[in-house]
């Protein structure tokens, strides 16, 4: 074997599998450590109050009427790949920060990515003071 090639992990073939996906079931289990580094989500810091709106107005817009009741799992989702990821989240207050993720799974579950993609644009705007 030449020395530049990768080398197989030790261990079953399939236990190198689950190790790779921990990470994604540690963020859905709601286990994973805070990670150092830049947030992942590209938008201004805001209050929470302004991105709770923005989550709002754009959720309700897509979302049948009395249908904003997202499930457990979309609510981790949420709170795991959006809120926790924009910048100013770690300022927020947890009853602020389980408000947006309520209304991020509804835009998920109504939307897919393409509700994230429109907070993400609408945030951007409000930053710029459009």
């Amino acid at each position: 074997m030449d020395e530049d090639e990768p080398k197989a992990p030790p261990g079953r073939p399939e236990e190198h599998q689950e190790r790779e996906h921990e990470p994604v079931t540690e963020l859905l289990r709601e286990k994973a450590p805070p990670r150092p580094g830049r947030p992942a989500l590209t938008v201004p810091e805001q209050p929470a109050v302004q991105v709770i709106a923005q989550a709002r107005r754009l959720a309700t817009e897509v979302a049948p009427r009395g249908r904003h009741r997202p499930t457990p799992d979309l609510l981790r989702v949420a709170k795991a790949l959006v809120v926790d990821e924009h910048p100013s989240a770690p300022g927020w207050s947890a009853a602020e920060r389980e408000l947006l993720a309520g209304w991020v799974a509804v835009l998920i579950e109504h939307r897919g990515e393409d509700g994230v993609q429109q907070l993400v644009s609408a945030l951007n705007l409000l930053g710029d003071g459009r």
